[in-house]
């Protein structure tokens, strides 16, 4: 990242994260959402950093819901997608469709407290977004994708 850019960064985001008196660091929240790669990427800190922090969180669990969107209803004219979705049961379909229930309750709660500038609920957002994929959310990828993976192997070696 730019240093200058950088620096600029680190010091809205303590500024921020001052005011709002959230407790999650910034190496943190980088460490999940990669905020200063969207920062370097847009080359641009907003005046209102914390929506634009709360994007960046937004748009990680977006683009693993769309995942896991797939495989719940598979694109009929995806070979990967049909094959992906044969490879969880009823059961474990049903385990992914309640982790996708929490985290669109964590998206659609982002888009409330944008529409109500609510910074005490942007505050809970923050850490409670942190929590949430360090218990629950990491977790059950890594479990979805371990088994997508060892199916993948074994067709590989069909």
């Amino acid at each position: 990242m730019k240093s200058e850019l950088n620096k600029e960064f680190e010091e809205a985001f303590k500024s921020y994260k001052e005011e709002l008196g959230f407790n999650s660091s910034l190496e943190k929240l980088d460490s999940i959402f990669f905020i200063r790669d969207q920062i370097q990427r847009e080359d641009y800190i907003s005046k209102d950093l914390g929506r634009q922090v709360a994007r960046r969180i937004v748009d990680l669990y977006n683009s693993w819901l769309g995942y896991i969107h797939g495989l719940m209803m598979p694109n009929p004219s995806s070979m990967f997608s049909v094959t992906e979705s044969q490879m969880f049961d009823e059961q474990e379909k049903e385990e992914l469709i309640k982790l996708m229930n929490k985290a669109l309750e964590l998206t659609t709660r982002n888009t409330l407290i944008g529409l109500n500038n609510d910074k005490e609920k942007e505050k809970e957002f923050i850490d409670y977004s942190v929590e949430f994929w360090d218990n629950e959310f990491k977790p059950k990828l890594i479990k979805m994708m371990n088994k997508i993976n060892l199916d993948w192997d074994e067709k590989a070696k069909e």
